[in-house]
């Protein structure tokens, strides 16, 4: 029936459908492939979108395909109110050949590029790699190791969006009319064209330090943190708390070229940086050691082994290494 509606059917072809439709079996089914087929067109037509001047120029082509049009050379007897129904039929199955080649090639074009649109990239790290990403605005994301960053191959919409697990470097594109939002849990860092680096580990406090520009953080039910570039804020979603601290930009900035500073921390909370930096296992043989406190600089770029020199001249313990096993006395 599909064939012969395709205009397809040979003159035998035609013969037989034509026999066929007399009977009732054939009627239904013709009412039934006729329903399908003008379902189908006109959802399809009504989502293809043209301007002047192609309408006119497919109306000439629906003129000109009527002219053209010629009986068929075998009738088909039917009953008054199916000769209504094909009609209309027949009008809008020639409406769609007319329009269909150039509307429905639009259409699918359009609904390809809002599926590219659409596309959501993920991007991970294991411990011990970092990498480089370049979103499809030009704004440039330095990942670390043990982090995920989850982005649309090309933005869409009044925002720009992302998603970020573990910790990064952003130097955003600036762009006033379309604001570049990171999401990390219960937090949004909003800002327009900016440079800065959020922590956003499970279970650890979140830290959104600016090196250049403004940034907003918002976290749901606490209010708005505006922060301007040598500033950090860290919330803890434990005791729900937000404390804003100075920082030194060369620090911040730093980071995304391995530069590692620590301030005041104690070597456990060195440790766990080291551990995803350079993919080992670091454990303390006495928590007393643990819970020591160091200020200092390290460059990730070096060796595990002259990083462990530093900190131990600095902290007075002694070490062993065992290939990434880590053991400090």
């Amino acid at each position: 029936m599909n064939k012969y509606l395709d205009h397809r059917c040979t003159a035998e072809e035609k013969l037989r459908i034509a026999a066929f439709m007399q009977q009732r079996e054939g009627q239904q089914l013709l009412d039934e492939v006729l329903t399908e087929r003008l379902t189908a067109d006109m959802l399809l037509m009504e989502q293809i979108r043209v301007d002047d001047q192609q309408a006119e120029e497919w109306k000439t082509t629906l003129r000109q395909r009527i002219a053209a049009m010629q009986p068929e050379q075998e009738p088909v007897v039917l009953r008054p109110k199916r000769l209504a129904f094909l009609r209309r039929a027949a009008i809008w199955t020639l409406l769609v050949s007319a329009l269909g080649t150039i509307g429905v090639h639009q259409y699918r074009k359009q609904y390809k590029t809002n599926a590219i649109t659409l596309a959501n990239l993920e991007k991970q790290n294991p411990k011990g790699r970092r990498a480089v990403i370049t979103l499809a605005d030009g704004s440039v994301i330095h990942l670390g190791a043990d982090s995920k960053l989850e982005y649309p191959e090309v933005f869409n919409g009044p925002t720009r969006e992302i998603t970020l697990t573990g910790e990064a470097f952003f130097e955003i594109s600036e762009d006033p009319t379309h604001p570049f939002i990171v999401h990390t849990g219960t937090v949004q860092t909003r800002v327009l064209g900016t440079s800065f680096k959020i922590n956003a580990f499970k279970g650890t406090p979140l830290t959104v330090a600016v090196a250049t520009g403004k940034v907003q953080v918002e976290h749901a039910g606490n209010g708005v943190t505006v922060l301007a570039p040598g500033q950090q804020v860290t919330w803890d979603p434990v005791a729900q708390q937000t404390a804003i601290a100075e920082m030194p930009v060369a620090d911040i900035a730093g980071w995304k070229n391995a530069r590692l500073a620590f301030n005041n921390n104690t070597l456990q909370e060195v440790a766990a940086v080291l551990e995803r930096w350079y993919n080992v296992s670091i454990r303390f043989k006495q928590p007393v050691t643990a819970q020591k406190r160091i200020t200092v600089t390290l460059s990730a770029n070096r060796p595990m082994e002259e990083t462990l020199r530093v900190l131990s001249t600095g902290s007075r313990f002694t070490y062993k290494i065992n290939n990434r096993q880590i053991t400090i006395h």
